[in-house]
């Protein structure tokens, strides 16, 4: 049985953490940046996302949409090598909390398109590995999860794997 489409991070609108913190506002991540075996050191976090809980768009909102298709066109090929993940935040199962993308160097993410949503704030981080770019051109969320993390769940009794016909 797999584990769930996310984890959760918080985020008190200086710094990140994998544990619950004061002050902070708790947002669901693709969990697979905190699954790899080793992280990547000294990274930056460009965090789209506000510590404000009234801070939420809906994900199907246009511009939400509109920054997505942008990270896949164009964002993820600038950053190249540089990139190590990224994942946008989910505040429920249709609540878009923001973004965040992790690179090794900063040096181009004042062009971060996540950043015409909510303000981008750099932080520099131990917590996330890398992760490839997801393929494109996905832009579906699945069951509630951040994008590019999730996949759907087979019904009960049911092999995963794409249905015959």
């Amino acid at each position: 049985m797999s584990g769930p489409n996310y984890r959760f991070l918080w985020f008190d609108g200086e710094s990140l953490s994998l544990s619950e913190t004061p002050g902070a506002r708790r947002f669901g991540a693709d969990p697979r940046p905190f699954e790899t075996a080793e992280p990547v050191r000294g990274a930056w976090a460009h965090v789209c996302a506000l510590p404000d809980e009234e801070a939420r768009v809906p994900y199907d909102e246009q511009e939400v949409q509109g920054v997505r298709a942008d990270a896949l066109a164009w964002w993820i090929p600038l950053l190249g090598d540089s990139l190590v993940c990224l994942t946008t935040l989910s505040l429920d199962s249709v609540g878009y909390g923001g973004a965040i993308t992790v690179v090794r160097d900063p040096g181009r993410l004042r062009a971060d398109p996540f950043a015409r949503i909510f303000p981008g704030t750099l932080v520099r981080t131990d917590l996330f590995g890398e992760v490839p770019a997801p393929p494109g051109p996905v832009l579906e969320r699945y069951a509630g999860a951040p994008w590019p993390a999730g996949r759907f769940s087979a019904r009960s009794g049911e092999e995963p794997g794409p249905r015959g016909g």
